[in-house]
């Protein structure tokens, strides 16, 4: 393992998968925290460095993000389920607050479904169960990032037109983070589509049977500004979870923690101290 600053780092191999990890803090209650697709585990280095005042947190590059693994073909999202909880136990990580952003939030789902006795609480970060079917009548997708930069000063650029309400600090973490040089000398994202596209089949399930079973206490945090998660979805989890709340952060796009991250970390905050 290596150290960092202000986190220790290191790879645990699970179903024969090498699986990149941030740790962050060095006692109290243990939170998993999962990116959305196409960012990594840094993208919350912000909220983890500050949690990890009071908080333990793991943070995982999921399988195709960031230096995880690629799958070999296309995988299943119980299958990924599988293997970040493989990394989880490897690291102590079994009495969990489950923080899970975007697709990181799907597999958060499948894992407090399929393990109630290991995960004490869950947060969702503005995803719902969704039928896929309906995204592109719903949700404007952006077009595809270049194939590579020539400079951290046009990788910075197009960051800014991809995401233009994620705070400097997380646009300064993108360009650190996000990219690797290439023989050629050019830089690309580590977390492209090409490589998430392996994932992407995976996002085609019914979630709903999973929200059936979850047990723990559950928070679903919602970018005002974001379309993904509907008022129908959220009447009928209401109806399914016996502890359920719901946070809107205003201003933020699905990008809730890069684009409002105090008020992420509040809600969050909140919601594990049972002031919400």
């Amino acid at each position: 393992m290596s150290e960092g600053s202000r986190y220790r780092e290191g790879f645990v191999t699970v179903d024969g998968y090498r699986m990149h990890y941030l740790e962050w803090g060095e006692s109290g209650p243990q939170i998993v925290a999962l990116h959305s697709m196409g960012m990594d585990a840094h993208g919350l280095d912000l909220f983890s460095e500050s949690m990890s005042r009071d908080y333990r947190i793991l943070a995982i590059d999921l399988l195709a993000h960031g230096d995880s693994d690629t799958p070999r073909g296309p995988i299943g999202l119980e299958e990924h389920t599988e293997i970040v909880r493989g990394v989880a136990l490897e690291r102590g990580f079994r009495k969990i607050t489950l923080v899970g952003h975007s697709i990181g939030g799907m597999i958060s789902m499948v894992y407090a479904a399929k393990h109630p006795e290991e995960v004490e609480k869950v947060v969702l970060v503005d995803i719902a169960p969704f039928d896929i079917s309906a995204l592109p009548r719903r949700r404007r997708m952006p077009p595809p990032p270049p194939e590579s930069f020539e400079s951290e000063e046009e990788a910075l650029k197009y960051f800014r037109e991809r995401y233009p309400r994620f705070t400097e600090e997380a646009l300064q973490n993108r360009v650190k983070y996000a990219l690797q040089r290439g023989p050629d000398g050019r830089l690309r994202l580590k977390s492209s589509p090409e490589r998430t596209a392996s994932l992407r089949g995976a996002l085609a399930i019914d979630l709903w049977p999973f929200i059936e079973k979850i047990r723990a206490p559950t928070l679903l945090i919602r970018g005002s500004e974001s379309q993904l998660v509907t008022d129908e979805a959220v009447k009928r989890m209401r109806e399914l979870l016996k502890d359920f709340q719901v946070v809107i952060i205003e201003g933020a796009t699905h990008m809730v923690p890069q684009d409002r991250p105090e008020e992420f970390e509040r809600a969050v905050r909140n919601f594990l101290e049972g002031k919400t």
